[in-house]
């Protein structure tokens, strides 16, 4: 693959006459303008394959040998793009093919060069369609080719005797130069390899910027929202000219009057978009998420509650709404949980993802609890009514659905409310897999991420083992609030497992302090652990001292 850069051809400008005085006018210099690039798909595999094969046609040193190798990397390319092949290769190809059974001595050499010279003019002519002798003139004429070369073509592909053999040669030879010059130099000397992989789509560029731009003003609105500044008055004194204009050109398109209001609007443009988009690109929604996720005030938001947590959660209600009914929260919440694991991010970015992954924690268990409760009611009853927990993305509630989540123990005011996605619905559960892999990279951004999930694991955890491995988040917790390191345990190759965590737990807990001592017995009354037996060896029934 590789980028075709185009100049424009510079005009001469005509001289002054010899001996007529002519003023000087200071003509001002227009700027340098610069090269427009086009992507262009190639059935060579780089610039140096075509660069080669260039030479093997046209070199000084070019031998029939060289040619009959560049022919054979031509007939790769015609197989590799099929009817996509430049026409110029394909042209360049019949010549020099016709030109390499001149040198053998082909005794029908008159038929085979009027053969190729029609294919050669028939190649470049199906770049400009043309029909008729008037418009096959022309044709020559845009493509730069001389008249005599319309009327030669007409010769050997209709005419009742084909023209001299020395005229044919001589005309394949000229039509060569031209190729030359038409076309293999000036991409040789303009073609730039192009990385496919860095290369993104029209239509992928112009989503990203739809929803870039979406999410800016979602940005603006929320921030104005939490600030109290609901009307465009109170708007233009907190944000600049500059992000006030976009927010009053948004809010003016969508009748929106408040700041409440243009982030509704946001939100359904953003559902409108999505719809449009979602069988059109498969990878729509990391470009979704990656969106997501630079809006700084919107992930930082979480470090400015004093006591206004309930507004924060109702302004972002809707936003989580639409994710759940997308089905993309499942995917955010991991991208959430991936940055505060991220070291490269800012401290402000990490705890804001960390405060938004413990947000939707929440909302995962009382999910789980309300369908444990509908279960259990179920089994009790079962003509009770059908529980749509895909309508918690909405505020029409049926009366189950309200009952269980005023029995969720949760206070919405506090709470994200969202449900499943209505095509598919899930029980919020998180692989022990995806919990254990947390272990390593623990801060104290992730620290608390890795506390909620416990509960939500798949297969469970045992209560005991719940309750050791939040006590042992809490201890590590707590390090980092003091700002002292942890010390590193004896066995420091062991992997971070279930049963490592267990006994850096026991450890902590006999210790007088709280951090992870080295010490190798605890203190049990007039009992003593046995260390100097290893009962495990021991066979069943036997006890190691008799063995």
């Amino acid at each position: 693959m590789a980028v075709a850069k185009r100049e424009k051809s510079t005009v001469k400008k005509k001289s002054p006459e010899k001996g007529k005085q002519q003023k000087v006018k200071a003509v001002p210099v227009p700027p340098a303008t610069t090269v427009k690039q086009r992507t262009v798909v190639t059935p060579w595999r780089d610039t140096v394959e075509f660069n080669e094969t260039y030479d093997l046609l046209f070199a000084k040193t070019s031998t029939p040998a060289s040619q009959r190798q560049a022919l054979s990397k031509i007939r790769i390319w015609s197989l590799r793009r099929g009817n996509l092949c430049p026409a110029a290769v394909l042209a360049t190809s019949v010549l020099v093919h016709a030109r390499l059974e001149d040198t053998q001595g082909n005794p029908k050499i008159q038929t085979t060069y009027a053969s190729a010279f029609t294919r050669f003019y028939n190649f470049m002519s199906s770049i400009i369609q043309g029909h008729n002798m008037t418009s096959m003139y022309e044709t020559a004429k845009e493509l730069g080719l001389q008249s005599f070369i319309v009327d030669l073509r007409h010769l050997c592909a209709h005419g009742q005797e084909l023209p001299p053999v020395e005229v044919l040669r001589n005309t394949s030879e000229h039509c060569l130069e031209w190729l030359r010059t038409y076309y293999w130099l000036p991409h040789k000397e303009t073609m730039l390899n192009l990385d496919a992989g860095k290369l993104q789509r029209k239509d992928k560029l112009k989503f990203e910027k739809a929803v870039s731009d979406l999410l800016e003003i979602y940005n603006l609105a929320l921030e104005c929202h939490l600030k109290g500044a609901e009307k465009l008055k109170a708007i233009s004194k907190l944000k600049s000219s500059g992000e006030f204009n976009k927010i009053r050109v948004y809010s003016s398109s969508k009748k929106a009057k408040t700041s409440k209001e243009i982030l509704d609007a946001v939100v359904n443009d953003l559902s409108a978009l999505i719809k449009n988009k979602s069988f059109s690109m498969k990878d729509l929604l990391d470009v979704y998420i990656g969106c997501l996720l630079k809006n700084d005030y919107f992930l930082g938001v979480g470090l400015e509650i004093n006591d206004n947590e309930d507004v924060i959660i109702s302004a972002t209600q809707g936003l989580f709404r639409l994710l759940a009914l997308q089905g993309y929260i499942e995917k955010f919440f991991v991208a959430l949980v991936q940055l505060t694991e991220n070291a490269n991010e800012s401290d402000k970015r990490r705890f804001g993802a960390c405060y938004w992954s413990c947000k939707m924690i929440e909302t995962f268990a009382m999910l789980l609890r309300m369908k444990r409760m509908y279960k259990e009611e179920l089994d009790l009853n079962n003509k009770l009514k059908p529980a749509d927990f895909s309508s918690l993305n909405t505020d029409k509630l049926s009366k189950t659905v309200r009952s269980l989540l005023v029995h969720s123990n949760v206070d919405p005011s506090l709470t994200l409310v969202f449900g499943d996605n209505p095509k598919k619905s899930r029980s919020w559960v998180f692989d022990r897999q995806f919990i254990m892999q947390r272990l390593e990279p623990f801060s104290k951004y992730s620290g608390p991420i890795l506390k909620g999930l416990l509960p939500l694991a798949e297969p469970p955890f045992s209560q005991t083992q719940v309750n050791t491995l939040t006590e042992l988040c809490e201890i590590r917790l707590h390090e980092f609030d003091e700002e002292e390191p942890m010390e590193e345990d004896s066995s420091s190759e062991e992997s971070y497992n279930l049963d490592y965590m267990e006994k850096l737990v026991s450890k902590a807990t006999h210790s007088n302090v709280n951090n992870f001592s080295n010490a190798e017995s605890s203190n049990l009354g007039i009992w003593k652990i046995d260390k100097d037996n290893d009962w495990s060896k021991c066979a069943l029934g036997v006890l190691p001292w008799t063995q």
